[in-house]
């Protein structure tokens, strides 16, 4: 264990990265029923994470993969965002065979609160986190691995590039039903929650702005447990994503109701 603080000292001294750009993406979804779905996705070119081994032990060869997903799991984690400036954070991590760590050291901090918190938090991956994967066979039960936030291991800058695609609305959806009492009452009623990978809205954790009518507040819970939506994504894997829904109640809606991220 000896040589881990010494190599943990010696890149500690490194330059910190650079963000290069963020662009917007295009892209089409087609659905199972055959309709296509337009989004624009943000690509998102910025400071990325490594995770690299500092163990004197060779690694099988989907060690490596492993390794490099990992870095794109904690990347998510994080959420880095291009147009931030420039920061470098490393730490040293003992890693576990079902995928978690333990005794995080922080080498190197970003010097910046918020940061250096959600990085905390992202490598806190616990056994019942659904990122968590456990290491591939022929891995040694525990492995120390350098953390590195914008740094490559011999302290060059480097750059990593992630497509995040909000989450839309099925353009499909069937029309939902006007309950006769709002006829003659319009009002909209606002609805913000979390899209799950499953394309389905988390009802039991959305909330109505304002639940003050609870007949509006029903009729707006109902009619969002029927939507389906294409979930996000983040570098092609679905995740959780808030999104606002606004439902117009008592008024002939010229247009579906709109949904954004």
């Amino acid at each position: 264990m000896r040589r881990a603080p010494a190599l943990f000292a010696l890149l500690s001294c490194a330059l910190s990265a650079r963000v290069v750009a963020q662009q917007a993406l295009a892209q089409r979804v087609t659905l199972p029923s055959g309709v296509t779905v337009a989004r624009a996705c943000d690509q998102l070119v910025s400071e990325g994470v490594q995770v690299a081994s500092i163990d004197d032990r060779a690694l099988p060869a989907q060690g490596a993969e492993y390794l490099t997903a990992l870095s794109q799991v904690i990347a998510r984690r994080v959420g880095l965002r291009a147009g931030d400036p420039p920061r470098t954070a490393m730490y040293g991590a003992l890693l576990l065979r079902d995928g978690t760590f333990a005794h995080q050291i922080p080498i190197m901090r970003s010097d910046r609160r918020e940061l250096d918190a959600r990085i905390d938090e992202a490598l806190a991956i616990s056994p019942s986190s659904p990122d968590r994967s456990a290491t591939p066979a022929g891995m040694p039960d525990t492995l120390r691995v350098l953390v590195t936030v914008g740094l490559h291991e011999d302290g060059s800058p480097f750059v990593a590039s992630h497509v995040r695609c909000p989450a839309v609305a099925f353009p499909d959806n069937p029309r939902r039903a006007e309950p006769a009492w709002a006829a003659g009452h319009p009002r909209t009623v606002v609805v913000h929650g979390v899209v799950m990978p499953a394309g389905r809205v988390d009802t039991a954790t959305a909330q109505v702005d304002d639940p003050s009518d609870e007949r509006y507040a029903e009729a707006a819970m109902s009619s969002i447990a029927q939507m389906r939506f294409v979930p996000a994504e983040f570098d092609g894997v679905k995740v959780p994503a808030p999104i606002e829904i606004v439902l117009p109640f008592g008024a002939i809606e010229s247009e579906e109701p709109a949904a954004s991220p």
